[in-house]
């Protein structure tokens, strides 16, 4: 399968772009539909986290027929980008521009954030301002956009404030067959085979008995702490202590439940 020679190129570096003629069908990239290539690539990108770009219009054109398949498959670049299949030359496949920004930049802020939006519309409404006047080269186009984007990074700054960071302990056994789980139900949404089905229940049964594992361990270790000296144990019996609603009596076609035990069954 081709796929074998994409996973040997991005095993050479941490940062890829391959651009090619793929000659592989799929609708995620606009085709009308798919081929095995286009079924191999789209399980393969997914399976190791690449990104597949592509034009919105397509790349090659027959007698009768046109199709997407002059892609750009890329892992690990979070650069934004514009990608167009340009109508020239006289080839049946379109040359492909692709643009990466690399002068992109993010306000740089210390753990998570949280941002009031309204005041961040208010402070570029009031204090956003530019001269688009004299702009005639694409240097001054370039200073413009770079000013326009710090504007907008102070005032990203200006109305958001750090968030306490919450203390929780996260399993990595567990954090790990989530992903394994999760990724394994895309592949099976994507190809349906039924292997991947068994791969998917198998996964989501060690799950559930990983999380009934935990659960009850975080339980035993909260009642081996529990002391009388920092409220603890009031905390802990609290819930049980409060009043609970009574149920009534349940009618059924031929018997009336009384008893706790026999609402339950």
């Amino acid at each position: 399968m081709f796929t074998f020679d994409l996973e040997t190129l991005i095993q050479l570096n941490s940062n890829h772009i391959i651009c090619g003629d793929f000659n592989a069908h799929h609708t995620s990239w606009n085709c009308n539909n798919n081929n095995p290539r286009g079924t191999s690539l789209r399980s393969f990108s997914d399976y190791v986290e690449l990104e597949i770009l592509f034009p919105n219009s397509p790349t090659r054109y027959g007698s009768n027929s046109s199709s997407t398949i002059d892609l750009t498959v890329i892992k690990s670049f979070l650069f934004p980008y514009e990608i167009h299949s340009l109508a020239e030359l006289s080839s049946d496949h379109n040359p492909i521009l692709l643009c990466f920004y690399f002068k992109y930049s993010l306000p740089v802020s210390q753990g998570k954030i949280i941002t009031n939006w309204k005041k961040f519309q208010n402070t570029l409404t009031n204090n956003f301002y530019v001269n688009i006047l004299n702009i005639n080269t694409p240097g001054k186009i370039d200073d413009l956009a770079t000013e326009i984007e710090n504007q907008i990074n102070h005032a990203k700054i200006m109305c958001s404030s750090p968030t306490k960071p919450k203390q929780i302990m996260f399993n990595a056994e567990l954090i790990k067959l989530n992903k394994d789980r999760n990724l394994a139900r895309k592949m099976f949404q994507n190809s349906r085979n039924p292997a991947l089905k068994r791969i998917l229940n198998k996964l989501n049964k060690r799950l559930i008995k990983l999380s009934e594992k935990i659960e009850n361990e975080s339980l035993n270790n909260k009642l081996v702490n529990i002391n009388t000296y920092d409220g603890k144990l009031w905390n802990f019996v609290k819930p049980f202590k409060s009043k609970k609603q009574n149920i009534p009596s349940l009618n059924d076609t031929a018997n009336i439940a009384l008893t706790d035990i026999e609402k339950a069954n």
